[in-house]
């Protein structure tokens, strides 16, 4: 037991340490924090997929540090619904993470989806390495910001064509 403990609080603490180094990215290298973030929620839904495929009871455990609302929900209708709820989950976690190579308005709306989903994930508290949710979601709404000043792409782009001048 005390192995499981020490493997959870250093999970815990570099969890926390990757969000705010998210957070400080935003400020200087945000290409490299979308890069990150592309990676972490690409992962993470093939650890949900391959989990809810193999060990789908283990989200129950989810409850024990959840805010009482989310245990109810998790220890209850979530039950019956738990693959098809995670499916779900990890579409939206890979559209995320594919929103993050993408410029403009797509690119915007992963990084609304990734707020939307850390914020929602909050209240599972040590469960989801509260306060990082709360780290990443900061690091989201940065990086939208920074998009609306200074759009930046990860890849070639091709050059913005003048119709005016392909009419001539």
């Amino acid at each position: 037991m005390k192995t499981l403990d020490t493997f959870f609080a250093i999970a815990y603490v570099l969890t926390n340490v990757v969000a705010l180094v998210q957070v400080i990215g935003t400020y200087r290298w945000p290409t490299v924090t979308r890069l990150v973030f592309f990676v972490l929620f690409a992962m993470a839904a093939v650890v949900n997929i391959r989990t809810a495929l193999d060990t789908p009871w283990v989200y129950q455990s989810y409850a024990y540090y959840a805010i009482p609302i989310y245990s109810w929900f998790i220890l209850g209708p979530f039950d019956a619904i738990t693959q098809p709820m995670v499916f779900t989950i990890a579409i939206g976690q890979i559209g995320i993470a594919a929103s993050m190579l993408l410029l403009g308005r797509w690119f915007r709306l992963g990084c609304v989806g990734g707020m939307v989903f850390c914020l929602s994930i909050a209240p599972l508290g040590l469960g989801s390495a509260f306060p990082a949710t709360l780290l990443m979601a900061l690091a989201f709404y940065r990086l939208f910001k920074h998009e609306n000043q200074q759009p930046q792409a990860i890849g070639p782009v091709a050059p913005k064509r003048n119709v005016a001048s392909a009419v001539e």
